[in-house]
């Protein structure tokens, strides 16, 4: 995978978790938001050319990971929630 089509991935799956939670009413609360300034700062230092190529997708490719057991993991937490109610 290309390193732009990593960073592209990344932005999407931001946005899509941002809409699945408005959309499910889930909280994604500071983890997502602390995972979006990593993110962020990635794309910075690699703009800046303090990462190379493969760093730069082998830190988003665990930033994306890190991202998508976030939210499985916000989501089983909100639903355990609504069944303990």
């Amino acid at each position: 995978m290309k390193t732009s089509d990593i960073a592209t991935e990344l932005d999407r799956a931001f946005a899509a978790a941002r809409v699945n939670a408005l959309m499910g009413g889930v909280v994604m609360g500071d983890t997502v938001d602390t995972l979006h300034v990593i993110h962020k700062a990635l794309k910075a230092k690699y703009a800046a050319g303090e990462l190379t190529d493969e760093q730069f997708t082998k830190k988003s490719r665990e930033l994306l990971e890190m991202l998508g057991s976030a939210v499985v993991s916000l989501y089983i937490q909100q639903n355990m929630g609504e069944r303990n109610d």
